[in-house]
């Protein structure tokens, strides 16, 4: 449970425009690309067993598919660490950040799924009837969890805008906190994966409900969960270091060091299975438009006018395309993490295999954050990535693009769940605000001082937090590992 603590502090400090510019190749590699991953891994891992190359541990067929979808689940915050440190293509920041964050979610389902299937595969009438349950479990668990955890979020942004908490910020802030981890009780008693729900909890949340908090009480749980999640994080990987001396090993055999090596193999050729063909299938849809670029390109000579206007569409997914060096870099940035070996220490026990898979993970954790984690950096310059990425260029270069969900969410949504959604467009305009707040008094410091009286003082900072236009821009590969940022 303690993972739950991380979800919220995942996806509260996204950059919320760039997380769904990239959300195609991001949902292509989460949840078809981890199912590729798991099945390839369970496959080829009982392929090995079969062949007696695994020494004395056979596990079944079922174990290795709930194996699978533990250890398919990534936590690359050694490399994204690095990613904000070397600056490095939004694009490829995002995608990692993305894919990791909703690969858990589809993971832990998953686990739950197969995990029902370990000790009762004589309750169905061959795979195919086992398939089938198990596609229904996944499908009614994981929609179901979003589906609530949007509801949540939905629900907190109304209360907030007809809820004025405002005045006192204590009561604002702490009912927001709560409102943060209480759907995960409710989906676990309705029997709804937890995690997920207040993954998606975190993400309409952060895009709803926290336009109705006040600037202070943004700040506060800002804070609070970048040490919240801290915590939790340090807590999983000291239990994960401290298993070490208390697992009461007998002998080096209790590592299944052949299943063990197979595994780490297999987890690299499973993680490439999972993303080339993803990226593969998401360049061609991208290059289907550059194809139609290339006709009216060739009709522009004959004077169309058709060639403008899709190249001002084209020029908008300029950046969508995913190259393959950054395709290896994803497929090297699959580490392994607290949600694996939370994963496995729930690892069912019908046939005494429960010890061995805990170590097995275990091991697998430690090998991918220390040896992947640390040659990160060398990899990264060998595949000459770019670095040293300019945010305010690059966010001024940026525009978003026009599709049904932003329809939806500008024209129908936010009206109806933030506080004086359409005054602040109408009323509140930039040029006003401008003209109240002088570009000097905007840059003073908290301990400074300016003569306002209390009614204006409230309602600038209102009219401040209602725009976000002098509220301080957090960076772009916050992902809210660091205080300092």
């Amino acid at each position: 449970d303690a993972c739950a603590f991380t979800m919220p502090q995942l996806c509260i400090f996204y950059s919320a425009g760039l997380f769904f510019r990239h959300i195609k190749p991001i949902l292509l590699y989460s949840t078809a690309g981890t199912f590729i991953n798991i099945i390839v891994m369970a496959v080829l891992l009982n392929a090995l067993v079969k062949a007696d190359l695994t020494g004395e541990f056979k596990p079944h067929f079922s174990e290795l598919l709930v194996f699978g979808s533990l250890i398919a689940s990534t936590d690359p915050v050694a490399i994204l660490a690095v990613f904000q440190k070397k600056r490095v293509d939004p694009q490829l920041f995002y995608l990692v950040f993305g894919e990791s964050v909703l690969n858990d979610g589809v993971c832990l389902v998953l686990f739950d799924a197969f995990s029902m299937i370990v000790g009762g595969e004589g309750n169905f009438n061959g795979p195919v009837d086992a398939a089938w349950s198990i596609l229904a479990d996944f499908l009614i668990s994981f929609t179901g969890s979003m589906c609530l955890g949007v509801a949540s979020g939905l629900g907190v942004a109304l209360v907030l805008k007809f809820v004025d908490m405002r005045q006192c910020r204590l009561l604002e802030t702490s009912f927001y906190v709560l409102v943060m981890y209480l759907p995960f009780f409710a989906a676990e008693t309705i029997k709804l994966s937890g995690i997920v729900t207040i993954l998606f909890t975190g993400i309409s949340a952060k895009h709803y409900a926290a336009r109705n908090l006040s600037m202070d009480a943004q700040d506060d749980t800002d804070v609070f969960f970048r040490i919240i999640s801290h915590i939790a994080e340090v807590a999983i990987f000291l239990e994960l270091g401290l298993t070490v001396f208390g697992l009461g090993l007998t002998s080096f055999e209790d590592f299944c060091i052949e299943f063990f090596l197979w595994s780490l193999l297999v987890c690299l050729v499973g993680r490439a299975c999972s993303i080339y063909p993803m990226t593969f299938l998401f360049n061609l849809s991208c290059n289907h438009t550059k194809g139609n670029q290339n006709m009216m390109d060739e009709l522009d000579a004959e004077g169309s006018l058709a060639y403008t206007t899709l190249n001002d569409q084209t020029a908008e997914s300029s950046d969508m395309s995913i190259s393959y060096n950054k395709a290896h870099m994803l497929w090297f940035s699959g580490l392994r993490g607290a949600v694996s070996y939370a994963c496995a220490k729930n690892f069912p026990d019908d046939y005494g295999n429960h010890f061995y898979f805990v170590n097995i993970t275990m091991l697998i954790v430690l090998v991918t954050v220390f040896v992947m984690g640390g040659l990160n950096e060398p990899f990264l310059n060998f595949l000459r990535i770019e670095t040293g990425v300019d945010e305010k260029e690059y966010m001024g270069k940026y525009k978003e693009p026009d599709n049904l969900f932003r329809i939806l969410d500008r024209g129908y949504i936010r009206p109806r769940v933030i506080r004086d959604y359409k005054k602040r467009k109408s009323s509140y305009n930039t040029e006003q605000i401008k003209h109240r707040i002088s570009e000097s008094a905007m840059n003073l410091t908290r301990s400074d001082s300016v003569e306002v009286t209390l009614d204006e003082h409230r309602q600038l900072l209102n009219i401040l937090a209602a725009n976000s236009l002098y509220c301080k821009r957090k960076s772009i590969y916050d992902y809210g590992a660091s205080l300092n940022e």
